[in-house]
């Protein structure tokens, strides 16, 4: 969008209602291979695929070709080196419930809660818009600020800020033992109350700066991967905030 028809959204604005979608998202994990057949399983695909995709890429003339034909080669040892390599099975399956009880103490922290409150804080604080909690919104009480005014702008409300948590998880290659990140993939809409014409949707994702092993990731009850969700509800705010309401697309003209 150019910077002028940005403006003439942003010059209509008032009051900004704040909503988070109770919906859950979908959840996306790779798994390191499970024990020796899941090794020899993954370890046959991975070697089987990774020659041709070199070769597809690959800027030497019959790339490809010479990819499929040492294919078969290459999947026998990736099955004999998976099956060396994989982890066993138990420790792959303790650390999934780890994980899991990790993601329990996630949902038990209401970081819903915590992330209405940034964007209302952060929106009021670096706009000159004046931001609420959408009045569907659950009553927020980190910022009894917040909660407590939150009513006295229902009518004025003009603009409904839409967040939904779209995807989240651990990501990485195909492998035996793939490093992964943290991922939380959400979309923001911004719609007009008065006609419901949707002004601006974009899709925003905060990952983990740095790769962990799978079972680095459930080690300790799983505090690295808490610690990475609870990191990305303040840096998520902030892009909405200053994406959709302060910073301008530089024009190429």
């Amino acid at each position: 969008m150019k910077p002028l028809a940005l403006e003439r959204i942003r010059s209509e604005l008032s009051t900004v209602g704040v909503s988070l979608s109770p919906s859950l998202p979908a959840t996306e994990v790779v798994l390191p291979a499970k024990g020796v057949w899941g090794g020899a399983k993954r370890g046959v695909v991975a070697g089987a695929t990774l020659p041709v995709m070199i070769g597809f890429v690959s800027p030497v003339p019959g790339g490809t070709y010479l990819g499929v034909m040492l294919s078969p080669i290459c999947a026998l040892a990736g099955g004999v080196y998976g099956i060396f390599t994989a982890i066993p099975a138990q420790e792959v399956e303790n650390s999934q419930i780890m994980l899991e009880i990790a993601t329990d103490k996630l949902i038990q922290m209401d970081l819903r809660d915590v992330f209405l409150n940034r964007m209302v804080a952060l929106g009021n604080d670096r706009t000159t818009l004046k931001f609420v909690v959408w009045p569907d919104g659950k009553p927020t009480s980190a910022d009894r600020g917040v909660a407590e005014h939150r009513d006295q702008f229902i009518e004025s409300i003009d603009t409904h800020l839409v967040v939904s948590v779209e995807k989240s998880g651990l990501r990485g290659m195909y492998s035996i033992d793939p490093p992964t990140d943290v991922f939380l993939q959400i979309r923001a809409q911004l719609i007009r109350v008065k006609d419901d014409s949707v002004l601006l949707d974009e899709r925003f994702t905060c990952a983990s700066d740095e790769e962990k092993m799978f079972l680095d990731w459930a080690a300790d009850g799983g505090v690295h991967l808490i610690d990475e969700f609870k990191s990305c509800v303040p840096e998520l705010a902030e892009k909405i905030v200053d994406d959709f309401f302060g910073v301008y697309p530089m024009n190429p003209d």
